[in-house]
């Protein structure tokens, strides 16, 4: 189950979370290639019940009718900037919500913090609140590129990957795989700002050809049998 020292790091960034994390030349890159690919991907949800898993301070509440996170201190941050919208706090290995309640999740930034004996569970419980035909959406660091940097991960905060033939080895007979699209292909940190702004367009070439794999993440999108 998610570490409590997950959740005690995210209750304590909560206020500042969207200035430090998002507002700077980085964080905007991985946004827009994050909201291109729901964007792209939603599609049929459009207009239905969308649960933003994880949701955070409500990056993505645009696209979604409902948010939830495990931190109490987040969801405040997310009522506070989205009004009109629902917020729960939720474990998402094990929710509170009726079976099939929404036409689609999506869930950014969660997997990373995951074990991987705990990713079935997720899959099961998406696949429990999720109608037939309805649509999941997350994202996964890639290990490929770990390898390929030989980069070692250090403290909890996003200790975790995977590779892609492990994530299709998951879907099994409940779900299908739609689309596969990375993220951050190019070394966005370690590139001058000026740059980030110029190459944007052909890291999203990149992303999309068969290159993705050398992505920082992977974007899964998959479907309800």
């Amino acid at each position: 189950m998610m570490n409590t020292a997950i959740r005690s790091y995210y209750g304590q960034v909560a206020p500042d979370y969207g200035r430090d994390r998002f507002a700077n030349s980085y964080g905007r890159y991985l946004h827009r290639q994050e909201t291109a690919i729901l964007e792209c991907y939603l599609g049929p949800a459009a207009g239905g019940e969308v649960l933003d898993l994880a949701c955070g301070i409500g990056r993505f509440m645009k696209y979604c009718t409902t948010g939830a996170d495990i931190s109490p201190e987040m969801i405040l941050v997310s009522r506070e900037k989205h009004p009109g919208k629902t917020f729960t706090v939720q474990h998402a290995l094990e929710t509170a919500f009726p079976q099939g309640s929404f036409d689609a999740v999506i869930c950014f930034h969660l997997l990373m913090h995951l074990d991987w004996h705990d990713l079935p569970t997720l899959l099961w419980e998406v696949a429990r609140i999720t109608k037939a035909g309805g649509r999941l959406i997350f994202d996964v660091p890639s290990a490929e590129r770990r390898q390929l940097l030989c980069h070692q991960q250090q403290g909890w905060h996003g200790t975790n990957a995977y590779t892609h033939d492990g994530i299709l080895d998951l879907l099994g007979t409940i779900w299908r795989l739609v689309a596969v699209r990375g993220i951050a292909a190019l070394p966005v940190h370690r590139l001058p700002v000026f740059l980030r702004g110029l190459l944007g367009g052909f890291d999203d070439l990149l992303c999309q050809s068969p290159l993705r794999k050398l992505a920082s993440y992977h974007a899964y999108v998959i479907e309800k049998r």
